[in-house]
């Protein structure tokens, strides 16, 4: 599927009322431009219509993602107010500055962006749209959870997690969720902007899949993207002991953009460091690992030396054992910014 399917005649009218107030050319093709343009339609509760590539990628949401959500939910709950009230009005708006949340948690302050109104063919107000180049991501101290049920989900939430990822039978290791514990965690996570990520592991046991078994977690993978998660959770290896490239390339693919972690199989890896590499070099955003020893805390070097050699916004996340009591110990001995834990961790 094309992402771009459905970007007219909105890129049309967006362009051509940008040239028209702000003076701002966005060029031949402003899908594809250097800065970030999206719009939202007018509205009691305001829905993107359009988002470009360089907003995609920013927020960790593909087109099929970003459009028909609410704008708000792209800023952090303690942030909307603010953005609301300088984004209210119909007026042309510069040098505006605001944090944001991507689709996993991350945030980051865009600087210096125009806003404008858009007027469709016939000069009928039809939305507001805005457009940068400058941002800077915080590189905040977050905390991705373990969840098994509905209650679990609701808890973390309660506790200030900043992501769940979500699974079901956790002492085999986690397997796949059914779609209705899906799309309640969806549910429960969505005003909070708290991205549920969802296991993919059709089987409890070893990561050496048959390629019966890639189909299934290939379908499963759609299902979860289709149900709204912010990502999946997955790891394929070779009966070698290295990643299976082709497998992990196929549920890449089959995340239609959205962000793919490559779990703790990274850990059964031969060589758990040149695994993580690899992952990140097949499109996986993130490797959760505890550096190939029982914890996080015992594989620390090991996790250091992935941290170190991770291509840019690539992120390895420390997992395993990860507790209050030693969380800044790890961050601070890795360098990782994002640790995953169970509710352990609050308790």
């Amino acid at each position: 599927m094309d992402r771009r399917d459905g970007r007219e005649p909105w890129q049309a009218w967006i362009a051509a009322s940008c040239w028209a107030l702000t003076g701002i050319d966005l060029g031949a093709d402003p899908y594809l431009t250097d800065r970030a343009v999206l719009c939202h339609r007018l509205g009691d509760d305001p829905l993107f219509v359009y988002a470009n590539e360089f907003a995609q990628r920013l927020w960790e949401r593909p087109w099929h993602t970003m459009i028909g959500l609410p704008s708000r939910l792209t800023a952090p709950p303690d942030h909307r107010s603010s953005r609301s009230d300088t984004l209210s009005g119909n007026d042309v708006v510069t040098g505006y500055s605001g944090e944001r949340i991507s689709a996993t948690g991350r945030r980051f302050v865009i600087h210096d962006a125009t806003v404008w109104p858009v007027r469709d063919d016939d000069a009928r107000l039809v939305g507001q749209a805005a457009t940068f180049q400058h941002f800077e991501r915080l590189e905040l101290p977050l905390l991705e959870v373990l969840a098994t049920s509905a209650d679990e989900v609701a808890e973390a939430v309660r506790c200030g997690a900043d992501r769940i990822e979500l699974c079901v039978d956790y002492p085999a290791g986690g397997v796949t969720p059914p779609p209705e514990l899906i799309s309640a965690a969806v549910a429960a996570t969505r005003e909070s902007s708290i991205g549920v990520m969802v296991m993919i592991r059709p089987r409890p046991g070893d990561f050496v899949y048959s390629p019966s078994d890639i189909d299934v977690m290939r379908s499963a993978v759609d299902t979860a993207v289709t149900m709204g998660a912010a990502g999946v959770v997955a790891g394929c290896l070779t009966p070698g002991g290295g990643v299976d490239e082709t497998a992990t390339r196929r549920l890449v693919e089959a995340a239609q953009g959205v962000p793919v972690t490559f779990h703790r199989a990274v850990d059964d890896a031969a060589d758990p460091v040149a695994a993580a590499l690899t992952a990140f070099e097949l499109g996986c955003a993130r490797v959760l690992t505890s550096g190939g020893a029982p914890t996080a805390v015992e594989g620390v070097e090991s996790i250091r030396r992935m941290v170190e050699a991770a291509p840019r916004d690539a992120i390895v996340m420390p997992g395993s054992g990860v507790r209050s009591g030693n969380a800044q110990e790890l961050r601070t001995a890795t360098g990782a910014t994002e640790l995953h834990a169970s509710l352990k961790f609050f308790r």
